[in-house]
């Protein structure tokens, strides 16, 4: 018996008799859902680059093909998953380009579709639930400004492993729920807040076993990842380096300020399914699941209080289910105006943004990243290697040259992040552990070349000039750096001869 077609087990909230599904519909539905993925994701196809996490995950897929190790040559504070899936997608293609990764992408978000749909149509009973629940799914994901919606980042790839874990502990499985839970937490670690609904639908399955076979299908995967890439060094970057990411200590106001304004974006762009969620309220008692899903996923785009864009898409999945709950009950569903106001709040939000996408350019950071890239390409070998003092892996990305150090960007070092203010910038701020490990990269294979991004502007020089950072500024007395060029504000430094 499939995924699909497995019946709800007990504890379960599809009240109707499940049916069978027809794996032709399935594939025609999915297909449905992959060309309007498509026509929304357009922007996506260009060989642009929408969010910088996009370049780091294509630095490190450089240098993976080159043969280094993640984690030890190449790091971020990321799961495995996704630096693998750029590599192995750059090696199949010959080719270091963004569109191919973007496919997969756009695959990803129609595979998310369809999962939802199956769960729509055996939770829901009535006709064209499922296809109004992906294509629901599918216009919300594109309501985020492009960097968001248009990238392949870490959420696009999770979602579907997280709908489909889902999807087997809602039908009394928890050994497959878990195994497939450890697969999206291997992708990006919010997934593992899932387990809480998670864990509620494996006791209604089978009480105490079923909280167990879940722990050791999900723990086992995750133990087996850090045997292989090395348990300190793998629990470093994955989990533990992430504490000091998480602290908002003195950054509250900024924080709650930066919170609201997404908020705000995000309510903007979901309003079809913020709107019908309040209908799915009275039917509470047949989704218990879903409301600790959209609960879990809450906390996940809360921690930290970063609430960056992207991280709301995981709030979609659970809101589309409970959007066309309600859509079904009192039912709205038989009246027009509802239903007409439901598509227009679903489609006019998903064009504006993806309207946004087609006309936008890249931002002034992105236009001087990859003029500084195409200096570093020009100027020298395939295989030298450069230092970005900077929040800039496009210039890795760009240039094809590989990183004097571990990091694609110096946030490690300097403390410069996302969502935090210039008073949050500093030595202070370093990951733990991460000046030891970029002195010694330095030492053992020194760059060619250093592009100092912080001269680009004013804002920029305010964040993380080298004379804030002692030890790097005595690195480039010590060798005798100096200026050689200037490409749009970026100080281009040589060592001296000799």
């Amino acid at each position: 018996m499939s995924l699909v077609d497995a019946p709800a087990h007990s504890g379960g909230r599809v009240d109707e008799l499940p049916r069978r599904s027809d794996p032709s519909r399935l594939w025609v539905l999915f297909l449905l859902f992959l060309a309007v993925a498509t026509m929304l994701r357009i922007p996506a196809f260009a060989n642009r680059v929408f969010n910088s996490d996009e370049a780091y995950l294509a630095t490190q897929a450089q240098s993976l093909i080159h043969g280094e190790r993640l984690y030890l040559d190449t790091v971020d504070r990321k799961p495995p998953v996704v630096p693998y899936l750029y590599a192995a997608v750059f090696e199949i293609t010959g080719s270091d380009d963004l569109g191919p990764v973007r496919v997969l992408a756009t695959l990803a978000t129609a595979l998310t579709a369809l999962l939802l749909a199956v769960e729509a149509r055996r939770r829901f009973g009535w006709r064209h639930a499922g296809l109004i629940t992906g294509l629901l799914y599918l216009m919300a994901a594109t309501a985020f400004r492009p960097l968001d919606a248009q990238a392949a980042n870490f959420e696009v790839f999770m979602l579907p492993v997280t709908t489909g874990a889902m999807l087997f502990g809602i039908r009394g499985k928890p050994a497959a729920a878990g195994a497939t839970l450890a697969l999206a937490t291997l992708t990006l670690q919010s997934a593992a807040i899932v387990l809480v609904p998670l864990a509620w639908l494996a006791w209604c399955a089978r009480r105490g076993r079923g909280l167990v076979t879940l722990a050791i299908a999900y723990a086992l995967p995750v133990l087996v990842a850090a045997l292989i890439f090395g348990w300190h060094d793998f629990f470093r970057w994955v989990f533990t380096s992430n504490r000091a990411y998480l602290d908002s200590q003195g950054v509250l106001g900024y924080a709650l300020r930066l919170g609201l304004s997404q908020t705000g974006w995000f309510l903007l762009g979901s309003a079809a399914l913020v709107l019908l969620v309040p209908f799915a309220w009275r039917s509470r008692h047949k989704d218990i699941d879903l409301w600790l899903w959209l609960a879990a996923a809450v906390v996940a785009v809360g921690a930290g209080l970063r609430f960056f864009g992207h991280y709301y898409l995981q709030l979609l999945p659970p809101l589309a289910l409970l959007g066309v709950r309600g859509l079904g009950s009192p039912p709205l569903l038989a009246r027009r105006w509802a239903v007409v106001a439901v598509a227009v709040l679903a489609v006019v939000p998903a064009a504006c943004f993806l309207g946004l996408a087609i006309t936008s350019h890249d931002n002034k950071d992105t236009r001087i990243a990859l003029a500084v890239g195409s200096y570093v390409a020009a100027h020298t070998r395939p295989d030298q290697r450069v230092l970005v003092w900077g929040q800039a892996p496009e210039v890795y990305w760009s240039s094809d040259r590989r990183p004097a150090v571990r990091f694609a960007t110096t946030g490690f070092v300097t403390g410069t992040s996302g969502g935090r203010p210039p008073s949050r910038v500093g030595q202070q701020y370093a990951v733990r552990g991460a000046w030891d490990d970029f002195l010694a990269d330095l030492r053992s294979h020194p760059p060619v070349l250093i592009a100092n991004m912080s001269t680009a502007d004013q804002r920029r020089a305010s964040f993380y000039p080298p004379s804030r950072y002692p030890q790097f500024e005595r690195y480039l007395e010590r060798g005798g750096w100096h200026r050689v060029a200037t490409v749009d504000g970026v100080a281009i430094l040589r060592p001296k001869v000799g």
